[in-house]
């Protein structure tokens, strides 16, 4: 058989090396993600009720609540047959998903108010130049 090789600064390498992995190895349907997103979801219900719980305590400081009151509240509402056990999150989940709500609604918040400052600046100029076009300058001869 022709061995194929090639000579990289003085050093001699065989092209025809073998491959520790198999032809496909790296084609989509191959790929074994274990149980990576496989995880459980917080379902709608929940989350309403945790944006009412996080909601809360933004209005009023004295209402706020913490991940483990909102997990205990949660509890409370499965055993008033609200929700069921399966249901509740982890007090862990409940803290990542404040954190990702929180994020949200800040970012949410801050877009809304420069939307407002924005058309408000545009009103203010739109007055201003309205007021200068009827009033002549001082500068200019009055007829």
């Amino acid at each position: 058989m022709f061995l194929i090789a090639k000579i990289l600064n003085n050093k001699f390498f065989s092209l025809e090396q073998e491959f520790p992995l198999k032809k496909g190895w790296a084609l989509k349907e191959n790929l074994r993600l274990g149980n990576k997103g496989g995880g459980k979801r917080i379902t709608k219900k929940v989350v309403q009720y945790l944006q009412g719980f996080f909601l809360a305590g933004n209005l009023r400081a004295v209402d706020r609540y913490s991940p483990e009151h909102m997990h205990a509240c949660l509890e409370e509402l499965a055993a008033e047959g609200e929700l069921t056990l399966e249901e509740i999150p982890t007090v862990k989940t409940i803290k990542g998903w404040i954190g990702r709500y929180s994020a949200a609604f800040k970012k949410e918040a801050s877009e809304k108010a420069l939307v407002k400052n924005m058309e408000k600046s545009q009103s203010v100029t739109v007055a201003k130049g309205s007021i200068s076009q009827r009033q002549p300058n001082k500068r200019q001869k009055k007829d």
